[in-house]
């Protein structure tokens, strides 16, 4: 699976303190995940106390990250 980032999310990321290591480890093994709509999935995984929610569209064999935040 190849995790694309947009611009927008990269700017989150570092806005909110995001790396892409915790981005790829809550799209990979997330401890849920929800569904906006058809294609665009929630990724949720708690790193210390936190939760990381990952906004990302799946397509065949990539994820393209839309934005990311803590909840």
């Amino acid at each position: 699976m190849v995790i694309i980032f947009t611009a927008h999310a990269l700017r989150r990321m570092h806005e909110r303190k995001v790396s892409r290591r915790q981005v790829a480890m809550t799209v990979k093994k997330p401890d849920s995940v929800g569904t906006e709509e058809s294609d665009v999935k929630l990724f949720r995984r708690e790193f210390n106390s936190h939760t990381l929610e990952v906004v990302a569209e799946a397509a065949k064999n990539k994820i393209i990250i839309i934005t990311v935040y803590w909840i």
